[in-house]
């Protein structure tokens, strides 16, 4: 089954060497400057200040979620460094004296194409907020977490710890042997939630699953994709 796939298809208990050693974070300067905007615009203080109804839909899109395609590195050549981003974020009611609903728990998770001398792909998740439960580590450490998906049974794994650029949110990532392994298991609908040292730090459910995978298909094939940004209308 292919729930049973995508399960499976992560290095359990070990990241190889590999992984480790030529998966750089400066190489993901696209996704590093795509999370910064993203986070800005979710957590901006003015973001219902608009017109009413623009306001409404901007809110019901953040709830909903997005995906976002891009090619995470900006010397990429084609159908290198693909990258398929799901984004969300909860609704937090507003406290009081605020005038405002806010948004809280933001969260992305990305699969990762081959690029540069990585041939493998990876399965990554970011927060988009700064009240963030992620541990402080350093960049490409090691970190064992415990991973949930949909209706399979936990494992744990050793993920790695990544920063992307000084001032976008960290990402902790998942190796997985090919793309074509990690596409092959993806459902349309599918939730995901990682818990480091029993807390949950990541929780998220993305839709349209399979027509974000024949975007990324296109982006692996080197064929033109939707690279534009989808929060904004």
């Amino acid at each position: 089954m292919k729930t049973v796939i995508l399960a499976t298809t992560l290095m359990v208990a070990t990241v190889p060497c590999h992984a480790k050693t030529e998966v750089q974070g400066e190489s993901f300067d696209v996704l590093g400057s795509v999370m910064e905007t993203n986070v800005k615009e979710i957590n901006a203080a003015n973001i219902m200040t608009s017109n009413k109804e623009e306001a409404i839909r901007y809110r019901e899109k953040i709830i909903a979620g997005w995906w976002e395609f891009m090619q995470v590195n900006s010397k990429a050549k084609p159908g290198e460094y693909c990258a398929a981003t799901f984004l969300r974020a909860k609704l937090a009611k507003r406290a009081k004296g605020e005038r405002k609903d806010g948004f809280s728990d933001g969260m992305a998770v990305t699969l990762f194409g081959p690029g540069g001398n990585y041939r493998g792909a990876l399965l990554g998740f970011s927060p988009l907020g700064k009240d963030h439960a992620f541990p402080k580590l350093k960049s490409r450490q090691p970190v064992k977490v415990t991973l949930k998906q949909g209706d399979v049974a936990p494992v744990t794994l050793n993920a790695i710890y990544m920063e992307v650029s000084p001032t976008a949110p960290p990402l902790i990532v998942f190796a997985v042997p090919s793309i074509e392994a990690l596409m092959g298991g993806m459902e349309d609908t599918w939730r995901f939630e990682v818990v480091y040292e029993g807390k949950s730090i990541a929780d998220i459910e993305w839709h349209d699953g399979l027509k974000a995978r024949d975007e990324l298909k296109q982006c692996l094939a080197g064929k033109s994709f939707d690279d534009k940004r989808h929060l904004r209308f």
